[in-house]
């Protein structure tokens, strides 16, 4: 395995799946394997700029999504954002925005890739 992509599709509160998947692809990086995180359906809110977790007593998604950026990259499926409503000034700076033909390029270029999805 020479990287990792980390599908995320769940809601970044209400459940650990998209705090594990983060930490999941930290980890990766911090032992110097290419990682990524693709966040589609409702793990798209991950990635959504200034979030307020403080009342609901959880740790902020957006913060890790900082430590993922720049080593790697946190893309977004664009269909899941728009059945969402969400636009690209909603989210992140380091966000990329991809389509499913994008998508399926990277999954293609990506050789000896784990996808995982959490």
């Amino acid at each position: 395995m020479k990287s990792s992509l980390i599908i995320i599709d769940r809601a970044p509160y209400g459940s650990e799946d998209a705090f594990s998947g983060f930490y999941v692809v930290i980890a990766c990086l911090n032992s110097g394997l290419d990682s990524d995180v693709l966040l589609m359906e409702d793990g798209v809110y991950a990635a959504v700029a200034d979030q307020k977790s403080e009342s609901i007593y959880y740790p902020n998604v957006e913060e890790l999504t900082y430590l993922i950026f720049p080593e790697g990259s946190i893309l977004v499926h664009e269909g899941s954002l728009r059945e969402r409503g969400l636009v690209e000034e909603d989210l992140v700076e380091a966000a990329e925005i991809i389509n499913d033909e994008e998508l399926h390029e990277i999954i293609s270029a990506k050789g000896e890739t784990a996808v995982i999805r959490i």
